[in-house]
């Protein structure tokens, strides 16, 4: 789970003008190709892969970008983080991205895009922001999901399919298969990068500020604040600029990533790539569903979102959101998990273990490695301790 820090972005946004000898104008970023502004479709195009974008609609209107690097083998779904994208299996490039790396071995692979992020903000029917915006991660799981990999399924006349989820990728997989457990026959593995599900322990900074005006955070949300972290060429331009190691303002980028992520040496991210990985985040998503992250820190609790009691009792005839059942899921699961992480903590990971009943493997990176959150997906040491035990995980 990543809270934003948006305070730090708004504030400094102006010094992306900043006038010196190490300026640097959007149109810079823009000519020989960069790809700092490219999308999924054309940053797997310009790696020489083949891609297919796919439209999916969910059963209650939601209208979801897949694109695909189609491939002989089996099928394998790659789901995001919160306010990300399929941008994130792809920016490290070739030879290292997750998603260039299963298609190099011939699997199927298809890159999710959640409801509200910046490849899935239609609908199919006509109505007001408010309506659109009102959902979390819950509806990711239980509607997001099911959609995508019935069509998946459909497109490639499988039965089964293999899942990779990061971060919120993977709380949405607990929420699926737990609400639908029909669904758990429809996984051959799934593997589980920083698995989010309670977050008691959660270390970020900022998380005892947030708590402690949730209830206000909440009263924003129903007073008309939709949308947050939204993808613009503003904060992408922002980002590529102060997030340079030989940018002048390369501090500001080094907090944002320390407050929200816990990386602490931005040389952890790939020097040459740092400008192109930062700009494709964020890419938006609803209040909702950080604010329902948010209350499982709030209420030490994997529940339903919350609403109140008195709407709570019309919505689940109970004062307290129901837990989600975590023994319900039957998939066979790996989960991979970090000692050094801030976000998805060892003690939060041996609530998730003591509830699923078929963990095949769990793989724990020891604290000497200092492996932050954000290095499941982005980081310079990725290959080795995290997609080449993919990859072995998948053959077997």
């Amino acid at each position: 789970m990543e809270f934003g820090c948006v305070f730090i972005i708004n504030s400094i946004l102006l010094l992306v003008s900043y006038s010196d000898s190490h300026e640097i104008k959007i149109k810079d970023f823009s000519n020989l190709g960069s790809e700092i502004y490219l999308d999924s479709m054309q940053l797997i195009s310009k790696s020489n892969y083949p891609v297919e974008k796919h439209l999916v609609t969910t059963e209650d209107g939601y209208v979801l970008t897949l694109f695909r690097i189609p491939g002989r083998g089996p099928p394998v779904l790659l789901v995001h983080g919160i306010g990300d994208s399929s941008d994130s299996w792809l920016v490290l490039g070739p030879n290292k991205s997750l998603a260039y790396r299963l298609a190099d071995d011939q699997f199927d692979v298809w890159l999710f895009n959640s409801r509200g992020n910046k490849y899935s903000k239609k609908h199919i029917n006509k109505i007001s922001q408010k309506k659109y915006w009102d959902f979390s991660f819950e509806e990711m799981g239980s509607k997001d999901l099911p959609a995508t990999i019935d069509y998946i399924l459909s497109k490639t006349s499988q039965s089964k399919l293999s899942y990779v989820g990061f971060s919120q990728g993977t709380t949405i997989f607990f929420v699926l298969c737990s609400m639908r457990p029909s669904y758990n026959d429809k996984i051959k593995q799934a593997i589980l990068l920083a698995p989010v599900a309670t977050i008691n322990n959660i270390q970020t900074p900022l998380i005892s500020l947030y708590a402690n005006i949730y209830d206000k955070l909440t009263l924003l949300a129903e007073a008309g604040v939709n949308e947050v972290f939204p993808s613009n060429v503003l904060v992408s331009t922002y980002h590529a600029k102060v997030c340079n190691l030989r940018s002048p303002l390369r501090f500001f980028c080094g907090l944002e990533y320390y407050i929200n992520f816990g990386l602490k040496e931005l040389e952890r991210l790939p020097d040459a790539r740092l400008p192109i990985i930062t700009s494709h985040i964020p890419a938006g998503g609803s209040a909702k569903t950080f604010l329902h992250f948010l209350q499982g820190y709030v209420f030490k609790s994997f529940r339903r979102y919350n609403y109140g009691v008195k709407n709570n009792l019309k919505v689940y005839n109970s004062t307290l959101p129901p837990v989600y059942d975590l023994s319900a899921i039957s998939a066979p699961v790996t989960l991979v998990i970090s000692e050094s992480d801030w976000i998805s903590t060892i003690k939060d990971a041996k609530l998730i273990q003591d509830n699923l009943k078929n963990i095949v493997r769990n793989m724990v990176i020891n604290k000497t490695v200092d492996f932050s959150h954000l290095e499941f997906v982005y980081g310079e040491r990725v290959s080795s301790v995290i997609n080449d035990p993919i990859l072995r995980f998948m053959k077997s």
